[in-house]
C-alpha cells in the first residue's frame, strides 16, 4: 500500500511543534524556489524557530530580495545534523550536489507544488493544482500565524510571478491574483520584481540569446522547436549556464510552437533539458527522460554525450508529437 500525502494541517503542525530547520530548494534555483525558501524562512524564524538556507547551486544574481545573503552555497559536504530537512519545490533528489546529506535527514518534510507520486519525506504535501509553492508557503504561514511583512511578502511574490510567467501563464487564476495583491500592501515593489525577474540581464547574455537564436532548430512542420547550447558556448560568451534556465521562454513564442525545448550543457557531460507546451503534456515526456514537473513545464538533467542527448531526445519528442507515444531509452 502506498504511503498517503500528508495534509496541510499535518505539515503546519509539525512546523509548529518542532524547532531547528534546515530549508533547501532544487538545484539552478529559480524565483519560486528562492521564494519558498525565504518565506519559510523569515516566517519561522519570526516565530522563533531556528532556520538555515541551503543551495547547491549559485543564485541568480538579477535578485535583491532580502535574505539571500543568507542562503549558504554548499555540495556534498552538506549534513543537516539534528535538524529536520524542508525541501521545497522540488522532490529531495533533485537538490543538486546536497542531495546526499538531505537524505541523510533524521526528519524530512517536502513540500512542492509539481505532478508526481508521494516521494520521499517523512511529510509529505504536493498539491499540482497550486501555481506556485510560493502559495502553499502562503498558506502555511497564514496557518501559523506568522506575522507578515515586506520581506516575506517580496519572497512569496517574486515567487508567484516567476511560476506564473508573470501573470501569463494558464495556471493564473482569480485566488492567485488575489494573494499577489495582497502581498501587495505589504510595500512589495511589482515592478521592481518584474524586471529583475524578466528583464536583468549582462551583455554576455544577450550575446548568448542572440547566437542561440540565430541557430535555433524547428521540426515537425514547426509544432517542435529547440535551442541547443554546450558548455563551450556557455564558456564563449562567459555566462554561468545555472542562471539561463528561462531560455525556453524565447524559444516558446515560436506561433508554430507546440513543444519548446532547451538543451543546456550545464557542465561537460551534464545537459539540463527545458520542456514548454501549450496544450502537448511535456511532464510525460520529461519523466521519460527521468525528470519531472508539471504537463506544460517541466525538465530533465541527462548525462551523456551532448550532442548524442539532443539527437535522442528531439528523434523521442517529434515521434510524440506525431503518434501520441513516447518511445526509446529509458532513462
Amino acid at each position: 500500500m502506498k504511503p498517503l500525502m500528508n495534509s496541510l494541517e499535518e505539515i503546519v503542525r509539525y512546523l509548529h511543534d518542532h524547532d531547528n530547520y534546515v530549508i533547501v530548494g532544487h538545484e539552478g534555483p529559480d524565483p519560486d524556489s528562492l521564494g519558498s525558501m525565504l518565506g519559510l524562512f523569515f516566517g519561522l524564524s519570526k516565530l522563533g524557530k531556528g532556520c538555515r538556507l541551503i543551495s547547491a547551486d549559485p543564485l541568480p544574481p538579477y535578485l535583491s530580495w532580502s535574505g539571500l545573503d543568507q542562503v549558504e552555497q554548499l555540495g556534498a559536504e552538506f549534513a543537516p545534523g539534528e535538524s529536520t530537512v524542508i525541501v521545497v519545490d522540488c522532490e529531495p533528489q533533485r537538490t543538486g550536489s546536497v542531495s546526499s546529506g538531505v537524505l541523510q535527514a533524521k526528519s524530512l518534510i517536502n513540500i512542492d507544488h509539481h505532478q508526481r507520486e508521494r516521494g520521499l519525506g517523512d511529510l509529505v504535501y504536493v498539491e499540482p493544482a497550486e501555481a506556485a509553492t510560493s502559495i502553499i508557503v502562503y498558506r502555511i504561514l497564514r496557518l501559523l500565524g506568522a506575522p507578515f511583512d515586506k520581506d516575506i511578502a517580496t519572497a512569496l511574490y517574486g515567487g508567484i510571478v516567476g511560476d506564473t510567467g508573470g501573470f501569463r501563464h494558464a495556471n493564473t487564476n482569480s485566488e492567485v491574483l488575489s494573494i499577489a495583491g495582497e502581498l501587495l500592501d505589504y510595500g512589495v515593489d511589482p515592478s521592481r520584481t518584474a524586471r529583475e525577474i524578466f528583464s536583468m540581464q549582462p551583455l554576455g547574455f544577450l550575446q548568448l540569446l542572440g547566437y542561440a537564436l540565430s541557430n535555433l532548430h524547428t521540426a515537425h512542420d514547426g509544432k517542435l522547436v529547440w535551442l541547443a547550447i554546450s558548455h563551450a558556448d556557455f564558456q564563449r560568451f562567459d555566462v554561468v549556464p545555472e542562471n539561463t534556465d528561462h531560455l525556453v521562454s524565447y524559444v516558446r513564442t515560436l506561433d508554430s510552437a507546440e513543444i519548446a525545448m532547451v538543451f543546456r550543457e550545464v557542465s561537460p557531460g551534464v545537459t539540463r533539458l527545458g520542456l514548454r507546451a501549450n496544450h502537448v503534456d511535456v511532464g510525460s515526456l520529461a519523466r521519460h527522460f527521468g525528470g519531472g514537473g508539471h504537463k506544460l513545464a517541466s525538465g530533465a538533467t541527462l548525462r551523456g554525450s551532448f550532442h548524442e542527448i539532443v539527437a535522442e531526445v528531439t528523434d523521442v519528442a517529434e515521434r510524440y508529437l506525431a503518434t501520441g507515444e513516447i518511445n526509446g531509452r529509458d532513462h
